[in-house]
């Protein structure tokens, strides 16, 4: 028996040149949209590690303020470089496990700011007659960030150049940097200039406790542990204001404390740190208490202040800039034990200033740090 032919318009398989069925490749083309949706739907309802490092912050962070040599510019600042923008570059990096701005930063740093009779650097380099080294005197908290990021450096690309560094620096510390008092061994805020006949001029928020802890595991040393205790109770000792805060200045006398004579007499831009520094070792230490306990208590509608004067209470003109609420977010966090995440930490801006960027991206690496899954 004769088929008979279907009057069924058949489906003809066009194809371009080379062969391919147009309808397979509008088949593919619509699996690639569906893929897409999906990974889409998952990125918004299934996210990642709330403790990860926003990339897009360092991004922005190395284009702001990350010269191609591998210079940290304070744009608030008038353009300078100082030690403790280096360390505070060379640590973020990293943190995001960045190698190649570590590098740059590192051998800009020893390049420039390294001193010649010793293993520290010269805390400030002007941009002015083609740049050059605006005062010789090292900055203690340059240096301790600087030795701090060499030992996480070493831990994270097992290079031991950057393990040696790091001992020098610590060598040359112990050596120049620290002095005895009656709160025990403190930390001269640089070699030169601190040690006046009333006393010695200290720095509350040079104490890094976070580095004192890890650098003592790196490069053992007795010391360390005399230098954390000197600082806690620094931190502990001298509070002022009817909040008990610290001060940017101080000076450690005979047996007392006292406003530094000379500096403001402010819980500021320097002593913002102080909390920062504590929790990061410590969330669970008492000393964050006066701090939070000022912040909780400002009367509802007043912005936290960038400053308080310590004797008279008031507070100045303008308020704390992003960084440093990053800063109290975090701290807050710690006394009242309440869950906090580096999602809970804005993003950071394009118009903020070197020092609100440095807090804010310090604060969440802080909070990675003591919070976040371990990493490997």
């Amino acid at each position: 028996m004769k088929r008979r032919r279907s009057t069924l318009p058949h489906r003809r398989a066009l194809s371009k040149p080379g062969g391919t069925p147009i309808w397979c490749e509008r088949r593919t083309a619509i699996g690639f949209g569906v893929a897409a949706l999906v990974a889409l739907l998952l990125w918004l309802f299934l996210p990642g590690d709330p403790y990860a490092l926003p990339g897009g912050d360092w991004k922005l962070f190395k284009e702001r303020f990350l010269a191609k040599e591998g210079r940290i510019v304070d744009d608030g600042n008038g353009g300078i470089t100082h030690s403790e923008g280096q360390g505070y570059g060379m640590l973020l990096a990293v943190g995001f496990r960045d190698r190649d701005a570590f590098d740059r930063i590192w051998e800009w740093t020893s390049t420039h700011l390294k001193r010649k009779d010793d293993a520290l650097f010269s805390w400030k380099w002007v941009p002015e007659d083609g740049g050059k080294v605006g005062d010789p005197n090292n900055a203690s908290d340059g240096d301790l960030l600087i030795a701090w990021a060499l030992v996480r450096a070493f831990d994270e690309w097992k290079d031991f150049k950057y393990q040696r560094a790091a001992a020098q620096i610590v060598a040359a510390i112990f050596e120049k940097a620290t002095v005895p008092t009656y709160l025990g061994l403190q930390l001269l805020p640089g070699v030169d200039g601190f040690k006046k006949p009333e006393g010695v001029v200290t720095n509350p928020s040079y104490e890094v406790f976070p580095a004192f802890t890890e650098l003592a595991i790196a490069i053992p040393s007795p010391k360390w542990k005399e230098l954390a205790a000197g600082g806690n109770a620094l931190v502990q000792t001298a509070q002022f204001s009817r909040w008990k805060l610290s001060p940017d200045w101080v000076l450690v006398a005979a047996n007392w404390v006292e406003l530094a004579p000379g500096h403001d007499p402010v819980f500021g831009y320097n002593a913002i740190r102080v909390p920062l520094h504590v929790a990061w070792d410590n969330p669970s230490s008492p000393a964050l208490v006066p701090f939070d306990k000022f912040w909780s208590g400002l009367p509802s509608g007043t912005p936290m202040p960038g400053f308080v004067d310590l004797q008279t209470d008031a507070f100045g003109p303008y308020p704390a800039l992003p960084g440093m609420q990053a800063v109290q977010q975090f701290a807050h966090a710690c006394v009242t034990k309440a869950k906090i995440t580096v999602r809970d930490i804005p993003r950071l801006q394009k118009d903020e200033v070197y020092f609100s960027a440095s807090l804010k991206l310090l604060t969440k690496l802080a909070i990675r740090d003591c919070f976040g899954p371990k990493r490997n």
